[in-house]
């Protein structure tokens, strides 16, 4: 089963950042693709319908963050 890494676009700094999060999906994308264009029009597996609720802290500001849109989560494969 593939592996994809959860990246994340910060609204705080403007850049993507890592969440340190990685999951197994059968049915992902084949190149960087955020949550909302690969899952367009089909339920979100449960290992990525979580996401949205997660903090990540930006490396830039150092502020904590949740990134509530799927076009702004990515999967990036291993």
């Amino acid at each position: 089963m593939p592996k994809y890494e959860i990246f994340v676009f910060c609204d705080n700094c403007g850049d993507v950042h890592p969440t340190r999060i990685s999951v197994l999906l059968n049915d992902g994308p084949i190149e960087k693709a955020s949550v909302s264009d690969t899952y367009a029009g089909r339920a979100l597996p449960g290992s990525l319908a979580m996401l949205s609720n997660n903090e990540v802290r930006c490396p830039k500001t150092d502020q904590m963050f949740t990134q509530k849109d799927n076009h702004q989560i990515f999967l990036v494969p291993v």
